[in-house]
């Protein structure tokens, strides 16, 4: 049974879609519409091509193909429990929007981290940013960082990403030496594995990894409340 799905605005615009033909960008959409709510369906060319190619002249090679594309780009993984092929659609948190109720339709991804209750954060996290409404973001702080966010962070930048760069801005942080680097770094040292769930994570590595000190940060701050 097909679902409503969130299409993000800046979807035509992903690196990995650019990269695919017209059919397998349609052939995307359409696996997120027929994926149940944790983005996994069966890996069944024959089914896929009725669901999201009925009236088209298109056989089940050619689908498989067009799985194999999106699978190169990184759109979508395939795995097998018990001897059944899946189809995962990576990044899949970061798209659409998943209920705590929500139930696996069909067997988890194993590639994917298990969800876990949210816990209050410790003192050595790094929180989400507060109180920085006061904070004017210069407009090329905004304009380089959601810019490098499209081309590596999952979705786009995430709804949070203006409170964060208003937090590097009080913390002293340079866009050039410290920002964008460590945007890079949380992104490349996710490749492999999970993606970040957040900015938190480039604010951890700001904190293990930026020249700024506390000084600097509170005098930045001040400068820019007037």
């Amino acid at each position: 049974m097909s679902r409503d799905r969130t299409l993000p605005t800046d979807f035509w615009t992903w690196e990995a879609v650019i990269d695919c033909s017209m059919t397998a960008r349609l052939l995307f959409l359409g696996l997120w519409t027929f994926a149940d709510d944790h983005g996994v369906q069966p890996l069944r060319p024959r089914t896929i091509r009725m669901q999201v190619f009925p009236g088209d002249a298109i056989d089940e090679n050619a689908v498989r193909a067009l799985i194999e594309e999106l699978v190169a780009r990184g759109l979508v993984r395939i795995f097998t429990v018990e001897g059944q092929d899946y189809l995962s659609v990576i990044h899949w948190e970061q798209i659409q929007r998943v209920s705590r109720r929500a139930r696996h339709r069909y067997p988890a991804d194993p590639a994917k981290p298990v969800p876990v209750e949210p816990v209050a954060p410790s003192p050595s996290s790094p929180a989400a940013p507060r109180a920085t409404e006061a904070i004017g973001v210069p407009s090329y702080w905004r304009k380089a960082i959601r810019r490098r966010l499209r081309k590596v962070w999952p979705g786009g930048p995430p709804a949070d990403t203006d409170p964060w760069i208003a937090q590097w801005l009080i913390e002293g942080h340079d866009l050039q030496r410290d920002v964008l680097p460590a945007i890079d770094a949380v992104c490349q040292a996710a490749a492999d594995g999970a993606p970040p769930s957040g900015l938190h994570a480039v604010a951890a590595h700001l904190e293990s990894h930026s020249l700024a000190g506390n000084t600097n940060g509170d005098a930045k701050a001040e400068r820019l409340r007037h």
